[in-house]
């Protein structure tokens, strides 16, 4: 993954992966886990997708992890949350409304920080592990 790549891209608000509408699939496809609603989704490279609130509002907290500040920012801004920031070795934390958002570089994740995690709702991070040079 070429980080400065990501970073450019949100910085100069080329977003076109972007999606404002909840993932269909995950909507028509979610409930075939027959997960508790109080049992931990993770979400790597979330960016600000909406995708986010859809499984807090099914009970889940929520957990991403995103290289952007700018992304995890936008997220909250635009939900109208005012996160906790909890500034970290590898990752400053971003929490508000169950759901929190690591920020930082995916493959520093330890298995500590995915203790909690039940499920991983993935729309399309393996795209982003290979970008462009």
């Amino acid at each position: 993954m070429k980080k400065d790549f990501w970073l450019e891209r949100w910085e100069r608000k080329e977003i076109g992966f972007h999606q404002s509408e909840i993932n269909p699939y995950l909507r028509q496809y979610w409930q075939e886990l027959h997960l508790a609603r109080d049992k931990n989704v993770f979400v790597p490279l979330c960016g600000k997708s909406s995708d986010l609130l859809w499984l807090r509002k099914q009970g889940h907290p929520v957990l991403g992890v995103e290289l952007s500040a700018i992304a995890a920012q936008a997220f909250f801004e635009e939900n109208s949350y005012t996160p906790h920031r909890f500034p970290g070795g590898k990752f400053d934390c971003y929490e508000a409304g169950g759901i929190r958002i690591l920020c930082g570089d995916f493959f520093d994740l330890s298995k500590d920080d995915m203790a909690k995690v039940s499920a991983v709702y993935d729309r399309a991070s393996l795209v982003a592990l290979r970008s462009p040079a």
